[in-house]
């Protein structure tokens, strides 16, 4: 697990325990250090058991173990801090109703979720400054080569592009044209190309997944903030001898 993602995930269910359980605080320490030890190890998925009713109420594994899915999913969300934290906090609300029915009052209840917002959305915008900062090259498959494109094979396929109706006046073949063949083959992240055409994460993302499907970029294989895109194969040429 992430470093800092274990870090917001620890002052989260500390958050919850102390308010909802404080008497299982002298042991918080322990307890959350057995959840990190298999934390690397969890595979999330609409199957983990983290929400199912549980009749010992909460403890902190099984907050953690909340809060770390939560977490997950909305990293992998193809959305901004804004859309990822209201998923957190509408998670985190439905799991916690459940479980503290008639244990808190209803304003405890709601400074919880602010104050569980509050740091997420503090966790995902330092992520963007991070990912913001680092240089493309740094993760997951070794990036292709700067090389030159194949431009009239590259805009030929882009006018054949049935591209949506969205975005449609800065997202046109020449101006995808002149933002891919500028790329020279490298890879580029979801926020390049929204930052160039000053477009929401949404919209760009819904041009990259069009562009994929017709076979003009290829994709990294990573997930979240470590995916990449790059002009597929067809489209650049080798570098002159």
């Amino acid at each position: 697990m992430d470093q800092n993602c274990l870090g917001v995930v620890r002052e989260l269910t500390a958050e919850v325990i102390a308010q909802v359980c404080p008497e299982k605080l002298p042991d918080f320490d322990d307890d959350f250090a057995a959840f990190a030890l298999v934390a690397g190890a969890m595979r999330v998925s609409e199957k983990t058991d983290f929400f199912k009713p549980r009749d010992q109420g909460l403890d902190t594994t099984l907050v953690a173990g909340m809060f770390f899915q939560v977490l997950v999913e909305a990293a992998a969300l193809p959305a901004g801090t804004r859309e990822r934290v209201s998923f957190i906090r509408k998670k985190a609300k439905d799991y916690l109703v459940n479980r503290l029915a008639g244990q808190i009052t209803l304003s405890q209840f709601y400074r919880l979720l602010n104050l569980i917002e509050e740091k997420a959305e503090h966790y995902f915008e330092s992520l963007e400054r991070d990912w913001a900062a680092k240089p493309v090259v740094e993760i997951g498959l070794a990036p292709p080569r700067p090389e030159p494109v194949n431009a009239e094979e590259l805009r030929r396929a882009l006018s054949q592009v049935p591209l949506p109706l969205k975005g449609r006046r800065k997202l046109t073949p020449e101006t995808l044209w002149e933002f891919l063949r500028d790329t020279e083959g490298r890879w580029f992240r979801l926020l390049d190309l929204e930052g160039s055409f000053k477009v929401n994460k949404k919209t760009a993302w819904s041009y990259l997944n069009l562009l994929l499907t017709e076979g003009i970029l290829e994709h990294n294989g990573e997930k979240a903030n470590r995916v990449r895109y790059a002009l597929a194969g067809p489209f650049r040429l080798a570098p002159p001898h």
